[in-house]
C-alpha cells in the first residue's frame, strides 16, 4: 500500500508540474504579440497561409496572443532559418515557415546553412503542396520531348528555389535543354517575365497559379508539364509527376526526395531552445485551428487547400531523408545542380 501511496504522489506531483507549466506559458502568452516570421515574398503563398493561421490561431493560444507577420524571404528561404536558429528569441514568442524545400536541401547542401532542421520543433503543416514546371502558350516548346531538341528560357527567383532547382532537375535527368534565368522577385515577377516575353515558362507551386493568375488556366496561357508530388494532384489530372517518369531505381530515389520537399507544404516550426510546454501550447492551437469553421470558411474563401499533417508526421519526414542512402543524396546533389556539402 505504501508502493502504491508513493507512485501516486508521484503522478500527481508530475500532473501538478505539467500544470504549473502551462499555467506559466499562459501567463507568458499572455498580452504578448507572437511573431511569424516568413521566409519567402509578402505576396506569394507562403504569407497567405500564414496571414490565415495568425488570424484564427489565437484564440486556442493560452493567453490570446496577437500574432504578427514579419517577412524575412531571399536565399531560398535559407535567412529566416538562420535567422530564426541563431538570433530570434527561444522563449516563444516567435515561430517560422520557410520555403518548402529547406528541409531537404540541408541534407544536400550546407551552403550558407547555419541551421539544423533536426533541431527543429515542427508545430504543424497546413497543407502539402505541388509544384511544377509550366510552358508559357507563346512558347516554341510545349513538351518536354520538345524541350529536348530547342531551348527556351525559364524564370526562376534563386538557386535555392524550386523555380531553379525543377528544370536544372529536368534538364540534368530528361536531356531537356531550358535555359534557367534567376533574379526574378516572387511569382509576381515571374509572370510579369512571361507576360512581357522575357522568358517562355517558370515553376514554383501550381497554387500560385490558381490564386495570383487563374486566368493562366482558364485562357490555356500556360501549360504544365511535370509536377512533385508521390501521386498527381487532382487540379492536374493530365500533368505527370516526376516519379512517374523515373527510368530506373536510382531516378526513383531522387524523385522522391522531390515529392518529400512538396509534402512539407506550408509547414510552421519553433527553432531549438523553446521551453516545452510552451511548444505543445502552441501545436494543440495549430491542432484546433484547423478544425476550426471560421477557420475553414476563409481558407476555401481564398482558394487555398486544407490538408493538415501534424508535428509527429513531419519529424518522420525529416527522420526519412536524415536516413537516405548517402550515394542516393550524392546522386541528388550532382543532378540538381547542388554543391556538395562542406567537409
Amino acid at each position: 500500500m505504501k508502493i502504491f501511496r508513493l507512485i501516486g504522489i508521484g503522478v500527481g506531483s508530475l500532473c501538478f508540474l505539467l500544470m504549473t507549466g502551462q499555467m506559466v506559458s499562459a501567463q507568458f502568452f499572455k498580452g504578448k504579440t507572437v511573431s511569424l516570421v516568413v521566409g519567402a515574398s509578402n505576396h506569394g503563398t507562403y504569407a497567405a497561409y500564414a496571414r490565415v493561421l495568425a488570424q484564427h490561431m489565437p484564440k486556442y493560444i493560452a493567453g490570446n496572443p496577437k500574432i504578427i507577420l514579419k517577412i524575412k524571404g531571399g536565399s531560398g528561404g535559407r535567412i529566416a532559418a538562420n535567422y530564426m536558429h541563431n538570433a530570434a528569441p527561444k522563449d516563444g514568442s516567435m515561430f517560422s515557415i520557410v520555403l518548402q524545400t529547406v528541409p531537404v536541401n540541408q541534407f544536400l547542401s550546407a551552403k550558407k546553412s547555419r541551421f539544423d532542421v533536426t533541431e527543429w520543433n515542427w508545430i504543424g503543416n497546413m497543407s502539402p503542396l505541388i509544384n511544377f514546371l509550366g510552358l508559357w502558350h507563346k512558347s516554341p516548346v510545349q513538351s518536354l520531348e520538345e524541350a529536348k531538341k530547342t531551348s527556351v528560357k525559364i524564370a526562376a527567383t534563386g538557386k535555392s528555389s524550386p523555380t531553379y532547382i525543377y528544370p536544372k532537375l529536368i534538364n540534368n535527368m530528361f536531356g531537356t535543354k531550358f535555359e534557367i534565368i534567376t533574379g526574378y522577385k516572387g511569382v509576381g515577377g515571374l509572370n510579369q517575365a512571361m507576360e512581357q516575353g522575357e522568358v517562355m515558362g517558370r515553376g514554383a507551386s501550381w497554387l500560385s497559379v490558381i490564386t495570383k493568375a487563374p486566368h493562366y488556366i482558364t485562357k490555356s496561357l500556360i501549360k504544365p508539364i511535370i509536377a512533385d508530388g508521390f501521386v498527381r494532384d487532382p487540379s492536374l489530372p493530365n500533368t505527370p509527376t516526376f516519379i512517374e517518369l523515373a527510368k530506373n531505381a536510382e531516378q526513383k530515389k531522387i524523385f522522391e526526395l522531390v515529392a518529400i520537399s512538396s509534402t512539407f507544404g506550408r509547414s510552421f516550426f519553433y527553432p531549438a531552445g523553446v521551453p516545452a510546454d510552451r511548444i505543445k501550447i502552441m501545436r494543440d492551437a495549430f491542432d484546433n485551428t484547423m478544425k476550426d469553421k471560421a477557420f475553414i470558411a476563409q481558407m476555401k474563401k481564398q482558394k487555398l487547400p486544407l490538408n493538415p499533417m501534424n508535428h509527429v508526421e513531419l519529424a518522420g519526414l525529416i527522420e526519412k531523408v536524415k536516413n537516405s542512402d548517402p550515394a542516393t543524396l550524392a546522386s541528388a546533389r550532382k543532378v540538381m545542380g547542388v554543391k556538395s556539402k562542406k567537409k
